[in-house]
């Protein structure tokens, strides 16, 4: 038969050994309660409701468990708890708030002290009536201004159409520079004065021509053209070192001083059946081609300027060479023109301090920039067309508006400023004629000196307001 559980927990119906509930303010130890009951009773029927749970060995009772929990044991449960765990969010509120105030001070004592420089600056306006000479930078005299020669070749073509065939005999030509280091006085060559490769091969010029005298120790010069004595392609040849004058001979002193060099080749010699093209055809074609490599020419002149180095492009030098022509497959004419480009490069800082002179912007002795220098335009004097550039000095004009920047040397100022006060900041920054205005913070906020170590202190640049004027 099969035990009846509840029958062994639970008092039987109407049973009256039932302990009584005790009292709130029984001092009496439930284990000697229990004693007493079990030395008066003799043995008790246990069931849950005579059952005690001491309060350190309570279990912990859930959400779930309180239906289990009797009525009296539950308002004893909540108010024995544990007031740390109470206590447990404001703990972490603080923590957070720690770690933001850290967070904070360490962003402001790693920031590192700044000074906000805006250099002094001055507005130049300039018209043709300021002029400059330029030396070549080679022998130059301190002080003056300088340049150096950039030097391109640049070559483009086009197809002109054919109008048949013809029987052709050219000579071929070239520019050549004939030198006179014999005398100061002048050296006149005849019409048809011939000039020798050193193979052989001979040139004549189609018209008298005079060559100055020497200047010192540097020889007098002129260039000119000359042309090959016979047709033919042999007579193509590319630059010669020296050309002698064979008609000089009899003057050896001469013949040894009185000399010619081409820096370009001689084009055109040509024997043989030809396509006929039309003079105005060509031409047109030829100031075609000729008028896209100038603007390769600009472009290319306008890349040379950067920082250190100042280009104007009206400034170059263009020789275009016209060379042989090429047949296509369909019997048209390609020609083909090359262009010799000198760009002068200037010095970005001796022009600046040039154009400051000029201007009266008191920078004398001062290191300064010129910005927005593409807003100046500069023209060579008419003197100046006929000078080798690289060789001769020469003078030109520049026109427009630019700004004449001064030079912060950011390495003084810092350590000027390292270890001293935050009130001598004003005093120092006056001792910089190159400074317009200043302003610094010092990191941390809480220090009222700059760092003693220069290389904390970091000097900033703004840039120039063109309205104002040092």
């Amino acid at each position: 038969m099969a035990n009846d559980y509840f029958k062994d927990i639970l008092p039987a119906p109407g049973s009256s050994n039932q302990p009584p509930a005790p009292k709130a303010n029984d001092n009496t130890p439930v284990g000697s309660g229990q004693a007493q009951s079990k030395s008066s009773q003799g043995s008790v029927e246990r069931s849950i409701r005579n059952i005690s749970v001491s309060p350190r060995q309570r279990p912990r009772v859930g959400t779930s468990d309180m239906r289990e929990v009797p009525a009296g044991m539950a308002s004893t449960v909540d108010a024995r708890q544990p007031q740390g765990s109470r206590r447990r969010p404001w703990i972490w509120v603080i923590a957070v708030v720690s770690v933001i105030v850290l967070a904070v001070l360490a962003l402001f004592a790693f920031r590192s002290t700044t000074v906000t420089v805006i250099p002094r600056s001055h507005a130049v306006v300039l018209d043709q009536t300021s002029k400059f000479t330029a030396y070549p930078a080679l022998g130059a005299a301190a002080g003056s201004l300088t340049y150096t020669v950039v030097a391109n070749d640049i070559e483009d073509s086009a197809v002109v159409q054919s109008k048949g065939k013809e029987r052709a005999e050219e000579r071929a030509s070239g520019t050549v520079e004939v030198f006179n280091e014999y005398s100061s006085a002048s050296v006149r060559l005849i019409k048809n004065t011939r000039f020798a490769t050193p193979n052989g091969l001979v040139f004549r010029v189609p018209a008298s021509v005079v060559v100055p005298g020497k200047t010192g120790t540097k020889p007098g010069s002129a260039k000119i053209t000359i042309f090959a004595d016979q047709a033919g392609p042999e007579y193509n040849i590319g630059p010669v070192e020296r050309f002698t004058l064979p008609g000089l001979k009899t003057s050896p002193a001469m013949y040894a001083k009185v000399y010619a060099r081409s820096s370009a080749s001689m084009t055109g010699g040509f024997v043989g059946d030809r396509p006929i093209v039309l003079p105005s055809a060509l031409e047109s074609a030829r100031a075609e081609i000729r008028g896209r490599l100038e603007s390769k020419a600009r472009d290319g002149a306008r890349a040379l300027s950067s920082s250190t180095s100042a280009v104007f492009t009206y400034l170059m030098q263009i020789a275009y060479e016209s060379l042989p022509f090429s047949t296509e497959a369909g019997g048209d004419v390609r020609i083909h023109e090359r262009a010799r480009v000198l760009v002068p490069v200037f010095p970005a800082l001796e022009l600046s301090q040039a154009v400051a002179r000029v201007a009266g912007a008191d920078a004398e002795n001062a290191s300064v920039m010129l910005v927005k220098i593409d807003k100046l335009a500069a023209k060579r004097s008419s003197s100046a067309s006929s000078i080798s550039l690289g060789k001769d000095p020469f003078d030109f004009s520049i026109s427009g508006t630019a700004q004449i920047v001064w030079n912060v040397d950011a390495a003084a100022l810092s350590s000027a400023l390292a270890g001293r006060d935050n009130s001598a900041f004003q005093e120092i920054v006056n001792g910089f004629s190159s400074i317009q205005e200043a302003r610094a913070r010092i990191e941390p906020f809480w220090k009222s000196t700059f760092p003693s170590d220069a290389s904390d202190i970091n000097i900033e640049l703004s840039p120039v307001q063109t309205d104002k004027q040092g």
